[in-house]
């Protein structure tokens, strides 16, 4: 079931909540602290800030004004990894002080725009250069809400004695939440170039406080989601909330993961590892 704009903005709300709260907690030298190969900490923070402000806010406007999606220097999914490292190199070099400010700012004035809008706006035709298809505006503040917990898993590989992981400080309410927001917008982040020969279905049960079970279908070049599962699947993929987030985000390696029963799979095991390139935001 779609959730309403009251369920929206009251996750949507606590995740800012909790991610203000938890980067407050930590200092300059942890700001400094390599998150992955490529970014620091802070450069997760600086991303987040820049995307909200000139592409996340934008592209809402852009539909409520009835235009086409237009973001300068993102026209095609493959030039997103790009977009983001000159983007984030207008900001990167701010203080830790200021990009809070502007996190705060960005994010807020995105949810402003949402309360402003009734259940009928929100289905509203919307794009996105990251997205494999249009969807509606709701698709897009679902883009902006799962921002925050994924960029909090970024920041939080630099400073994990200070930051609990994402799912296991939240409530059962809010996993599930965020699970359902994550399995109905990977139709949006599936590349229908890679995937336009396949006839598959994917099951998704995750398990513990929050869990469900999710299905996505890929058919005739696109790919849909739905709650539960049907009578017959390709792939199923068992684990729980906190893995499944861990595997998303390169955190858990897949293969360790199968072979300790961490991640259980059923039927066509291979499908599994198509998954990383099949729905990915960047290249």
């Amino acid at each position: 079931m779609t959730p309403t704009k009251d369920q929206i903005k009251k996750y949507y709300s606590q995740a800012l909540s909790r991610c203000l709260d938890a980067y407050a907690r930590l200092d300059d030298k942890e700001w400094g602290k390599k998150a992955s190969d490529r970014w620091a900490a802070r450069d997760y923070l600086a991303h987040m800030v820049i995307a909200q402000e000139e592409e996340a806010n934008q592209l809402i406007r852009q539909a409520l004004a009835g235009e086409p999606a237009n973001i300068p220097g993102f026209a095609a999914r493959e030039e997103i990894n790009d977009y983001n490292q000159r983007m984030l190199e207008t900001v990167r070099d701010l203080p830790v002080g200021e990009l809070m400010g502007r996190l705060k700012a960005a994010f807020e004035e995105n949810l402003r725009m949402l309360d402003g809008l009734s259940e009928a706006d929100l289905d509203k035709p919307a794009s996105s250069p990251g997205w494999d298809r249009p969807g509606t505006l709701r698709d897009l503040f679902f883009a902006s809400y799962l921002h925050l917990p994924g960029h909090y898993q970024d920041i939080r590989r630099a400073a994990k004695k200070k930051l609990p992981h994402w799912m296991e400080a939240g409530s059962p309410e809010e996993v599930h939440f965020q699970l359902d927001r994550i399995f109905h917008y990977m139709p949006l982040i599936f590349w229908s170039s890679r995937g336009a020969d396949m006839n598959v279905t994917y099951v998704f049960n995750m398990e513990g406080e929050g869990g469900g079970q999710w299905a996505v279908r890929i058919a005739d070049g696109k790919a849909e989601a739905q709650d539960g599962a049907p009578e017959s699947f390709d792939m199923e993929l068992r684990t729980k909330p906190e893995l499944w987030i861990d595997l998303s985000n390169n955190d858990l390696n897949a293969m360790w993961a199968i072979t300790t029963r961490k991640v259980h799979l059923g039927g066509n095991a291979g499908l599994a590892m198509k998954l990383g390139t099949l729905f990915q935001v960047s290249e």
